[in-house]
C-alpha cells in the first residue's frame, strides 16, 4: 500500500484544503482514511514545501534542478497559469528528459518506477568489489 510503505514519500506542495486527504497526512496521523472507507498506517515520508503563486521562482527552479525529477505533475492552479509554467519547465529541462504533466481534475495519472537500486560505499567497503550477489557489512 502506497501510505504503508517507509520507502515511498509525499511531497505535499503549498496550501491544502480542509477536510482533504492531503490536509490529513500533512499532520502525519499513525493511519489514514482511504477513499474506499479502510484505514491503512501511514509509514511513508511526509514534506511540506510552499510552491504558491507568491513563491520565488528561481528558488523551486533550483529545488527541481537539485532533485532531478524523471517527472513532474502540476496540480492545483489556475488553467492559465498553469500552462504557463508548463511552458517554463518545458524550456528549464528541454535537455533532460523530464516528463511534465498538467492532468484536469479528476484525471488518473499513472506513474511507473525503477526498482534498480544503487548504493556508494567510502572506505574499506569500497576497497573490494564484491561480486553479484554478494552480502557487504561492516
Amino acid at each position: 500500500m502506497w501510505c504503508s510503505e517507509k520507502k515511498n514519500a509525499c511531497v505535499i506542495p503549498g496550501y491544502v484544503v480542509e477536510g482533504t486527504l492531503a490536509k490529513t497526512i500533512i499532520n502525519e496521523p499513525k493511519e489514514v482514511t482511504l477513499m474506499n472507507g479502510l484505514t491503512a498506517p501511514l509509514n511513508m515520508q511526509v514534506h511540506y514545501i510552499s510552491f504558491s503563486a507568491h513563491a520565488d521562482f528561481a528558488q523551486t527552479s533550483t529545488f527541481r534542478k537539485e532533485l532531478m525529477p524523471p517527472d513532474i505533475i502540476l496540480v492545483h492552479g489556475e488553467a492559465n497559469e498553469m500552462r504557463r509554467l508548463k511552458q517554463k519547465l518545458i524550456t528549464q529541462f528541454v535537455d533532460r528528459n523530464t516528463k511534465i504533466i498538467s492532468p484536469k481534475n479528476c484525471q488518473s495519472v499513472e506513474m511507473y518506477f525503477n526498482s534498480k537500486k544503487m548504493e556508494k560505499t567510502i572506505g574499506r567497503l569500497a576497497e573490494k568489489t564484491p561480486k553479484v550477489g554478494e552480502t557487504v557489512s561492516g
